[in-house]
């Protein structure tokens, strides 16, 4: 059987340049230009493994996390050194913080939004 490989992670938006550029400055990355276009944009990954990327989406309705209202389909887990690292990546990136899960609140991961509403987290480094 052959082996299976993941050739993107890919995030629905309204401006897949935009969000791109956020998650380049967050995580240091770079466009790939060659696999972009208007309506996909991907972000090579520099340990060489699958791209993150960006896709249009005209209707795109952001989550309302922590209300189901319209729930979140995916999150990224970013890892960091410290929490304090990853806070300030994150604001300086444009990512706006979250409410901590009650239940989470001395838990090693903050919760942010992206520009879109995304949620994603910044988890310390386990050690």
């Amino acid at each position: 059987m052959t082996e299976l490989k993941l050739a993107a992670f890919a995030i629905d938006c309204p401006d897949p340049r935009a969000l791109a550029d956020f998650y380049a400055r967050l995580l240091g990355w770079q466009v790939d230009e060659a696999e972009s276009h208007d309506d996909w944009v991907e972000l090579a990954d520099p340990g060489g493994g699958a791209p993150l990327a960006f896709q249009r989406d005209p209707g795109y309705r952001p989550p309302t996390w922590p209300s189901r209202d319209v729930p979140q389909m995916m999150h990224l887990d970013i890892r960091v050194q410290t929490l304090d690292e990853g806070h300030e990546r994150a604001i300086a990136a444009g990512a706006t913080p979250l409410p901590q899960p009650p239940d989470q609140q001395d838990a090693k991961f903050r919760v942010y939004a992206d520009p879109v509403g995304h949620p994603f987290c910044m988890c310390a480094a386990q050690g």
